[in-house]
């Protein structure tokens, strides 16, 4: 299974590559990725195609900073509820150990760890199976991004120490020194922001602490939700929870969003010994007895969320999966919650990917 991508990584991606006068159109259709597809960024994309497609953006636009001026201009606001979380963490360090932990959810082929030596930190980002030897473009443009974010935490004029890409140096490297107001090296292992050690334990001044632990409480659901297992399934869970939001979570609103047919996902499902109506259901009753938690979600909110068009739907279906009905369920006395549905159908209305 390839990696993919949340389409929100990719916002401004076509007015960047039309503004700097080529067709963004033919740029997409090289990766045979309809334009259309990047206007919803509740969908995915393999990452190798997003990483193939900054290249030829660089090459068609003449703009050998393509990437890096991409993540410049970017809003990581943008990217939706794991921002959130960042910008509301108590401290730097937490926030880094939230992106560590949550990045997958968006962009399953990169990694975010963090090292320690005497008075430096490294906060290193890692690009793996792109099928890309070198993905200049996409370093550049994630480190960018990082750099955004810390700025939107502490302030506009913080800078690191130093720079480190895990690809070699351009003919001219001005463009990154101005946008990181630091050194700026090539050919390293990894891609790194390199801080103070201190700097770890920096306060983020706007932290709301309320906030923070509603956003903790919604991706440890989402982690918690999601059985672990390897191969096409998780992908599958995942997108299914996330069609949720739309409607009927059907085979082809999954498949598309999945960037595959409709025959290519039944084949792969049936070679892990399931199929999608079997997943479909389990994910939505792993969901289902989560949201009942909560006395104060109502069965019509608990069914909107996961997709029926009606509440008689789900507590068929509920009683299919259990053999009990939902009332029955929740007499068994579970521990009441933060109003959790409540906050997710907000950020649904905002149009925010990955609002289960």
């Amino acid at each position: 299974m390839k990696p993919m991508i949340s389409v929100a990584a990719a916002s401004g991606l076509v007015e960047a590559i039309r503004a700097a006068g080529a067709d963004s159109d033919q740029v997409l259709h090289t990766f045979q990725l309809d334009p259309s597809l990047l206007s919803n960024t509740e969908k995915f994309i393999p990452c190798a195609v997003f990483a193939g497609i900054l290249e030829e953006a660089a090459r068609v636009t003449g703009d050998d900073c393509f990437g890096l001026h991409l993540g410049e201009r970017f809003n990581p606001k943008n990217i939706g509820p794991l921002t959130y979380v960042v910008l509301n963490s108590p401290t730097v360090a937490v926030a880094d150990d939230q992106v560590a932990r949550y990045l997958k959810l968006y962009n399953q082929a990169a990694t975010v760890s963090r090292r320690v030596e005497g008075e430096r930190a490294y906060l290193q980002y890692v690009l793996c199976d792109l099928g890309i030897e070198s993905p200049r473009q996409q370093n550049e443009y994630s480190l960018a991004i990082r750099l955004n974010t810390i700025r939107m935490m502490v302030g506009s004029q913080w800078t690191p120490l130093e720079v480190q890409f895990a690809h070699a140096a351009p003919g001219q490297v001005s463009e990154h020194q101005r946008i990181f107001g630091a050194p700026v090296l090539f050919g390293y292992q990894t891609n790194n922001l390199v801080i103070e050690r201190e700097f770890l334990g920096q306060q983020v001044p706007a932290a709301d602490e309320r906030l923070y632990q509603i956003m903790q409480r919604y991706f440890q659901r989402i982690i918690d939700e999601m059985p672990v297992d390897s191969g096409v399934l998780p992908s599958v869970r995942r997108a299914v929870a996330e069609s949720m939001r739309d409607g009927d979570p059907n085979l082809a609103r999954v498949a598309k969003k999945m960037a595959m047919s409709r025959r290519t996902l039944q084949r792969q499902m049936k070679e892990h010994a399931t199929n999608f109506r079997k997943v479909m259901d389990d994910t939505r009753r792993r969901f289902a007895l989560s949201y009942l938690k909560d006395r104060r979600n109502s069965l019509a909110e608990i069914a909107f969320l996961l997709g029926y068009s009606e509440a008689a739907a789900f507590t068929r279906a509920f009683k299919r999966w259990t053999g009990l009905s939902h009332v029955a369920c929740r007499r068994q006395g579970h521990p009441r919650e933060i109003g959790f549905v409540q906050f997710i159908a907000a950020f649904r209305r905002q149009n925010h990917p990955f609002a289960d």
